[in-house]
């Protein structure tokens, strides 16, 4: 029964995959500005970066998002991923096998040793730009149940045990178009040559203009109406904050871009999806929340 994750952070368009690609970007300071300017706080658990996988005991310290200065260094992008780790494995009791970091590329000389320990691995699948990149980061405890499919823009497809898992970041110049988003999922399907019966889950960012349209592209993309989305409303709690009133995972609050959509006919949702802030140190480092969920083949 697979955990599976995904969190993006915020990079531009710049062929240079370097820390400076994802740092203090445009979305990142207006999500900082709306979340101090709210008072959020962050709920930050003890947790370590070079050991991913290992539950680290002690409760959470209650601190204000801070306000940003200066550029970050690589250390606050690895204690988001780190965060993702110790905040899904208290709320749905297990480590992701697998979580799908967007826009980055941990092949960057930047990132070295950003996260890791004896019992994972990462492998980067570089863009063009940087924004299109894409890091895996698995536990190799369950390395054996999880392989890579493919990967092309805005999409990196794993085999998650008898899991096909799709990875995304909808191209922002197809998101909010129905047929195209449609063909992005067909084109996506038809890279699998025969790799799969049927696409289990999508997770990520959809950059999607409406709550239920990833469901629903999908369900005319693949003739069904089994596709539906692991939250039952458009309203997200973060786990790993407090006092912050429920809304969207984009800057302010108001939209659900980053979602998990799953085929239910053939799936069942065992837990989640559990969310978490953009700002899971104190420190805002993107503009999307990260999501995890446990499902499994019926």
């Amino acid at each position: 029964m697979p955990t599976i994750a995904y969190q993006s952070f915020n990079a531009n368009s710049s062929s240079t995959h370097g820390l400076a690609s994802i740092s203090n970007q445009t979305f990142t300071r207006n999500t900082n500005a709306h979340a101090t300017g709210q008072g959020h706080q962050a709920l930050v658990l003890p947790h370590y970066s070079s050991d991913l996988t290992t539950p680290v005991q002690g409760p959470a310290h209650l601190r204000p998002v801070e306000s940003l200065s200066g550029p970050p260094t690589v250390t606050t992008f690895g204690a988001q991923v780190s965060l993702a780790f110790q905040n899904f494995y208290r709320s749905l009791g297990a480590m992701p096998d697998i979580i799908v970091v967007g826009e980055l590329d941990t092949s960057h000389p930047d990132f070295t040793g950003m996260v890791g320990g004896p019992g994972i691995s990462t492998t980067a699948h570089p863009a063009k730009k940087a924004c299109q990149s894409f890091s895996a980061i698995s536990q190799n405890a369950v390395a054996s149940g999880i392989s890579l499919l493919q990967d092309g823009e805005g999409y990196v497809v794993y085999a998650v045990g008898d899991l096909t898992v799709v990875f995304v970041h909808v191209p922002n110049r197809i998101a909010t178009n129905a047929s195209e988003t449609v063909k992005f999922y067909l084109n996506i399907a038809g890279s699998l040559n025969g790799k799969s019966k049927a696409i289990d889950l999508i997770i990520g960012d959809t950059n999607q203009p409406s709550f239920n349209f990833s469901a629903q592209v999908l369900n005319q993309a693949f003739g069904t109406n089994a596709y539906v989305n692991a939250s039952s409303q458009a309203d997200i709690v973060r786990f790993d904050s407090w006092n912050v009133p429920a809304g969207g995972t984009n800057s302010v609050g108001t939209k659900v871009y980053d979602i998990a959509v799953y085929r239910s006919d053939i799936n069942t949702l065992r837990q989640g999806p559990v969310y978490i802030s953009q700002s899971s140190g104190a420190v805002t480092v993107t503009d999307h929340c990260g999501l995890a969920v446990t499902i499994e083949r019926k």
